[in-house]
């Protein structure tokens, strides 16, 4: 495959017209939402693509309904688009067999209208490592949904050095925020909250760097409205490391409540998910916190001038969200 970080063609100066739509696929979860609203937010036309086609909470966004399987479909929901975002994330049980149809589709579907694909992704192709993750870390996974992401981002990677269209895969860590449903997210913030104990699943005191779901929101828009290569991989810039205690310890001193933390190790999870579905499909990834799991954004940083959100700010308004009116 051709270097990512230098492959061009002549589609990638339509791609990054700022005269075109944004069309972002997956508009419903917590990473379309936030990307619409920076996008909106930064005057471009946005589309929010859904399934149903619903009102994703920010004004004077266009919707359009479709099903992400259905290049067809997709096609004509993305109609006139400079860029296309794949935000579509299945439910994880159904990684296999709906990841690759949605990915193949949206390829298709950006191709056909001369837009920039733009993949959200995660780090789970790398591996086992013992420091921080660049775009130039190898691909070695270990687990099975590693080796199916890798695989996705190949093909996609591929699609832009063959010149079908251009292509940017967008890289986060262990993502938090208003809206995400992590192993962070949903052990830390509720727990903190109600004063509950926080469960850590691996080591809390190895270097971490979480990612605000607005940071990832602002790498994805950098990607589809920036000057990029035709086929590159970024990684979402982050404020430094921490860890895992300390960002909890953070979450309870902002809600007022002690910090109490039990620690889970591997072992433990697979024996829970003999019995517990969820907790048998998530215990394959549980060694990213039992080793660092440190994003590298620099790359990313430099080259389009973003500033990622303060730990601090990133959990204050994470609690704010949490314990929002029906939350």
């Amino acid at each position: 495959m051709a270097d990512p970080r230098t492959t061009t063609n002549d589609g990638a100066a339509r791609a990054a017209d700022s005269s075109g739509v944004h069309a972002v696929v997956g508009a419903g979860g917590a990473t379309g939402r936030r990307l619409v609203a920076h996008l909106r937010a930064a005057g471009y036309r946005v589309r929010a693509v859904t399934r149903d086609g619903r009102d994703v909470g920010t004004p004077g966004v266009e919707t359009a309904a479709a099903d992400a399987t259905d290049g067809a479909a997709l096609a004509a929901a993305c109609r006139d688009a400079a860029a296309v975002y794949h935000c579509v994330m299945p439910v994880l049980a159904r990684w296999t067999s709906e990841f690759p149809v949605v990915t193949d589709a949206l390829v298709d579907a950006a191709a056909r209208v001369g837009a920039r694909l733009v993949y959200a992704d995660d780090t789970w192709m790398y591996g086992r490592v013992d420091g921080p993750m660049t775009e130039d870390t190898p691909w070695r996974p270990v687990a099975a949904k590693g080796v199916l992401r890798a695989w996705i981002a190949e093909r996609v990677l591929s699609a832009g050095a063959a010149g079908r269209l251009p292509v940017g895969v967008v890289r986060a860590g262990e993502l938090y925020g208003p809206g995400v449903r992590s192993v962070v997210a949903g052990n830390v913030f509720r727990a903190a909250l109600r004063g509950w104990p926080v469960q850590w699943l691996g080591d809390p005191d190895l270097p971490l760097t979480p990612t605000f779901i607005d940071d990832f929101a602002a790498t994805l828009a950098a990607v589809g409205t920036g000057d990029a290569p035709a086929a590159a991989v970024w990684h979402v810039p982050h404020p430094g490391v921490t860890t895992g205690r300390a960002l909890a310890a953070e979450a309870c001193r902002q809600a007022g409540t002690r910090l109490r933390l039990v620690r889970h190790g591997s072992r433990r999870v697979r024996a829970l998910g003999s019995v517990v579905p969820l907790a048998r499909e998530g215990a394959e990834l549980v060694y990213q916190f039992e080793q660092p799991f440190v994003v590298d954004g620099s790359r990313a940083a430099g080259a389009f001038g973003l500033r990622a959100t303060p730990y601090e700010e990133g959990v204050r308004r994470t609690l704010a969200a949490s314990s929002a009116p029906g939350r």
